[in-house]
């Protein structure tokens, strides 16, 4: 999950991490994290969303999908039948005939201190770290933004 303001979550198995990062570059970044290794609620709501890939579509699925949009109730039990299928990778697909593909879930939030108050305590610290680890080895660009 990453958020418009640079941070990111990275969700595991065993464990999770935490980024603030600062772009330096398109593809170069510098900033601070830490690992959430205690358990917490948000974590394992996280990790219980069905896993990013691409699930092929038929005609009947988008039939469905869309003779359910009136009825909320429906169209969720729609999509979680087709979120539930195992995804596939692009070159999974590249042999097949798909006209249709599902991508998803993509998480995202304005900043990972809504999911909860201990999240939103470890931003606070991350966000000084990060300016502080970018001020110390860029002073000078530091100096034209912070």
């Amino acid at each position: 999950m990453s958020t418009p303001r640079g941070e990111m979550l990275v969700v595991g198995t065993e464990s999770a991490f935490q980024l603030k990062l600062i772009p330096l570059s398109p593809n170069r970044f510098t900033g601070s994290g830490i690992e959430l290794s205690e358990p917490s609620e948000v974590l394992e709501r996280i990790r219980s969303t069905p896993e990013y890939g691409f699930r092929p579509l038929q005609e009947s699925d988008i039939r469905n999908l869309v003779s359910t949009l009136s009825e909320p109730e429906r169209t969720r039990m729609q999509l979680q039948r087709i979120l539930t299928r195992s995804p596939l990778s692009l070159s999974d697909i590249a042999g097949e005939s798909v006209d249709h593909l599902l991508t998803g879930p993509v998480l995202a939030r304005p900043d990972l201190g809504t999911l909860s108050p201990e999240m939103l305590r470890s931003s606070d610290i991350l966000e000084q770290s990060a300016l502080k680890e970018f001020r110390r080895k860029y002073p000078e660009r530091a100096g034209m933004f912070f």
